[in-house]
């Protein structure tokens, strides 16, 4: 199993290599700057372009959006969409689980700095309070785009798929609703379990199974 992992992350390294990259820097961060300071840096770091840009994309990451993902993946094989639905339904439950269960009295920026710091908000967005670690937004975002870079057939799209994750990551701190290590930890599930899935779907299970997609059917 870990060598075919291993050649699969070798094929897509337009996204992993950034990726790995994106995790070592950021360790490389954490293990240096205590979290609230890199909240309160980013946080000063800020203007009216970028407001609205992340008020958006941040909803990439939004669990409704893998609806609409699923939809575009019928178009392509049938067999994508169980993989995606089934890679998200896991990282999903685990990422309940940490919320909840575990890191349940993590607190988000917001009421971390209450009556410490006072963080600039951006207007309109509603900035939540609890359940900081990991960040949900992230987990689907890397797990949907790792996903997609994975059955790319173009490798060279790889580098946008991680871009785009890595942007909407990025989105939950500067719209204080994570510090960078939930944001991290949520990437490491999302990747992990698209990785998983897709290894047993399109290499353990690698039968000609719901090969099928709605763009033929359309088309008959």
């Amino acid at each position: 199993m870990l060598r075919d992992l291993a050649r699969i992350i070798s094929a897509r390294r337009t996204f992993f290599l950034p990726y790995i990259t994106f995790v070592f820097l950021s360790l490389t961060a954490l293990l240096l700057l205590e979290k609230d300071a890199l909240q309160i840096a980013i946080n000063k770091e800020n203007n009216a372009v970028a407001d609205v840009f992340f008020k958006y994309i941040t909803f990439l990451g939004d669990g409704r959006m893998i609806a609409l993902y699923a939809f575009i993946l019928l178009f392509i094989k049938y067999r994508y969409v169980l993989v995606l639905l089934v890679s998200n339904l896991f990282a999903g439950v685990v990422t309940f689980i940490l919320k909840v269960h575990v890191f349940n009295e993590a607190l988000r920026p917001r009421k971390y700095f209450e009556n410490i710091y006072e963080l600039r908000l951006v207007p309109g967005v509603e900035v939540y309070l609890h359940n900081s670690m990991p960040s949900g937004h992230t987990v689907t975002v890397f797990c949907v785009f790792t996903f997609f870079a994975l059955i790319s057939e173009r490798k060279l799209n790889g580098f946008l798929f991680f871009m785009i994750a890595v942007i909407t990551g990025f989105s939950r701190i500067y719209l204080s609703q994570h510090f960078l290590s939930d944001v991290l930890t949520g990437s490491l599930i999302g990747v992990s379990f698209a990785l998983i899935f897709y290894y047993i779907f399109e290499v353990k299970l690698s039968r000609p199974i719901m090969d099928g997609d709605l763009f033929k059917k359309l088309n008959r």
